[in-house]
């Protein structure tokens, strides 16, 4: 069962409920954010409500809140569960401002470089983060039944699009690419876009072409980079992350809490 405020106040939910993308959610329609907290302290609060707020207004759900009246809103759910570092659910659907929090529960062995399949699928509106996420959960199913982290989403002529929870970076030349549309505008990969040391570069890539890259990274908001050492059980590289990744990895804690802090 979980604790959600809905408008502000608490009510209680089976998980399936509050779980786009299941035949069981409630809600024929809606946009979602999802963020971690790092001690109690949001992290990158700011953009996801700049993102949440600003589709909104794009899709005719506009809160009937205010932005500081849903800031509030998201201090009562951290300051009801008693873990430092969770995960944040922020659910818009016609009506309600549905808000709620998890245990992060991070398993830090992720750093050490994860292993990812691809499958055909992409997302009809990818610059969204849209409670029609069938697709993506899916294929995030998929993956976790052959014990992989995520799964990456492939059109027919197998181009690379993003994660089904997860941008992508790789790496060529000492540079850094990713795709430039057709993906989410995640929050994370917007943070290593700003603040990377390397030189970045929008791109395209192709099934084929994970067989000659030596780095390959995911992004998003509850792990935040996630070295690929494994595409469909062949190796990236070495096995391992690459320096390049493991640099980022280490200016990476830096650059969410001073913006958080920040934005307090």
């Amino acid at each position: 069962m979980i604790r959600a405020l809905v408008n502000g106040s608490w009510e209680t939910f089976e998980d399936a409920q509050l779980r786009p993308g299941t035949d069981s959610f409630d809600f024929e329609t809606g946009l979602y954010e999802t963020l971690r907290t790092k001690d109690n302290q949001p992290i990158l609060l700011d953009s996801h409500l700049d993102r949440l707020l600003n589709t909104a207004e794009s899709k005719n759900l506009k809160p009937s809140f205010h932005r500081n009246q849903i800031q509030s809103m998201i201090s009562e759910v951290i300051k009801n569960l008693s873990e430092k570092d969770q995960r944040i659910r922020i659910l818009l659907v016609p009506e309600k401002i549905i808000i709620y929090s998890t245990p992060l529960e991070l398993d830090h062995r992720i750093y050490d470089g994860v292993s990812v399949i691809t499958v055909q699928g992409k997302r009809n509106e990818p610059h969204i983060k849209t409670t029609n996420r069938h697709v993506c959960l899916n294929a995030y199913q998929t993956a976790q039944q052959q014990n992989c982290f995520d799964s990456i989403l492939l059109d027919e002529s197998e181009t690379v699009f993003e994660g089904s929870r997860s941008n992508v970076f790789w790496v060529k030349d000492n540079c850094l690419f990713t795709r430039e549309t057709g993906v989410l505008p995640g929050i994370t990969r917007q943070t290593v876009l700003s603040n990377s040391p390397f030189p970045v570069r929008y791109g395209k890539l192709k099934l084929l072409d994970f067989g000659w890259l030596s780095e390959v990274f995911l992004t998003n908001s509850g792990s935040g980079i996630i070295p690929v050492i494994k595409v469909n059980n062949s190796p990236i590289g070495n096995g391992k992350p690459g320096p390049i990744t493991r640099k980022l990895l280490s200016l990476y804690d830096n650059w969410i809490f001073d913006r958080s802090k920040t934005s307090m």
